[in-house]
């Protein structure tokens, strides 16, 4: 099913039904994905998650505040037992997009042996994955959905849900100013953050008026990969600082590697802050004038439909 709330129905069963779904497929995905394809697995499991939380700042609102935090914390921690070699996946990657993007910049063996030594790293970080830690994970998140139907969430209504994604949109401003003010890698990394509960939260309330939002969930999903990429090289600025363990006699010039990821960055931060500037240009008020409008009537003609003839 989409990853969107059924406006038709009572807005807590809507949550619940949506929460349930993402939970129980990252389950299945670290139950059974896992023996095919384990690195596939657990990055759909992370995903799922993801969306989780995005749903938990959505109903946060109407949630008290002790049981938001409690379920929140949970599910951030299930991930980040999983996060490990996924984040050693991405170095590699990171490596490989670069040397494709800068093609005759640097000599192409260059490339190569950084990306075959990250790719190494990888691989081990797979090797040593803790088979306990997914494990954990994977308990976490069943007893997360047996908690789901206990969700202290009987009050919430439309209003909660543009409460809630106000809420994440005012924050989505605050770091946006912020990474205006100073584009480091922790600003930058924090209005990400921000940028994929716009996206998220668009994508859950699409029902209400799928054209406009849908639109507007795809620039932030845009802007969310700019920031993602971003960070990535960040990242990956950051392990070549530190050095590379070699024993295969080839040689990466770091400082030459680091000039490019810097060409790279100024040219994605430039792109993401053009984009940024749009979705967030509303003032909140005003945003949640215009999507607490597209939530009431949404909802009331998705009810009327629904109405048995």
């Amino acid at each position: 099913m989409p990853y969107r709330l059924a406006l038709e129905l009572d807005t807590p069963d809507a949550l619940r039904a949506c929460a349930r779904e993402q939970l129980e497929d990252a389950v299945r995905e670290l139950r059974e994905g896992r023996a095919d394809d384990p690195v596939k697995a657990v990055h759909e499991a992370r995903k799922d998650l993801k969306k989780a939380r995005a749903l938990l700042r959505l109903a946060r609102p109407g949630m008290p505040r002790k049981r938001y935090r409690s379920e929140n914390h949970a599910l951030r921690d299930a991930g980040r037992l999983m996060s490990g070699a996924r984040d050693a996946d991405v170095l590699a990657a990171t490596a490989g997009d670069l040397g494709e993007r800068y093609p005759g910049q640097l000599p192409e063996a260059m490339f190569e042996a950084l990306h075959a030594r990250l790719g190494a790293e990888a691989a081990a970080a797979h090797r040593h994955e803790v088979d306990d830690a997914v494990e954990e994970a994977t308990g976490a998140l069943e007893a997360a959905v047996a908690r789901i139907e206990d969700w202290p969430i009987d009050r919430c209504d439309g209003r909660t849900l543009v409460a809630g994604a106000v809420r994440a949109y005012t924050r989505g401003r605050a770091a946006l100013a912020a990474a205006k003010d100073e584009p480091s890698v922790e600003r930058l990394h924090d209005l990400r953050k921000r940028v994929k509960d716009l996206w998220y939260h668009d994508r859950l309330l699409e029902e209400a008026w799928p054209r406009v939002l849908a639109a507007q969930a795809k620039e932030a999903h845009q802007l969310s990969d700019l920031l993602g990429d971003d960070h990535d090289l960040a990242v990956l600025a950051e392990r070549l600082r530190r050095g590379l363990a070699s024993d295969d006699g080839k040689v990466v010039d770091d400082d030459a590697v680091l000039e490019l990821i810097a060409r790279r960055r100024a040219d994605l931060q430039e792109d993401a802050m053009r984009l940024a500037r749009r979705l967030y240009s509303e003032r909140p008020e005003a945003f949640a004038g215009r999507l607490g409008a597209y939530v009431r009537l949404g909802s009331a003609e998705a009810s009327r439909v629904a109405e048995p003839v």
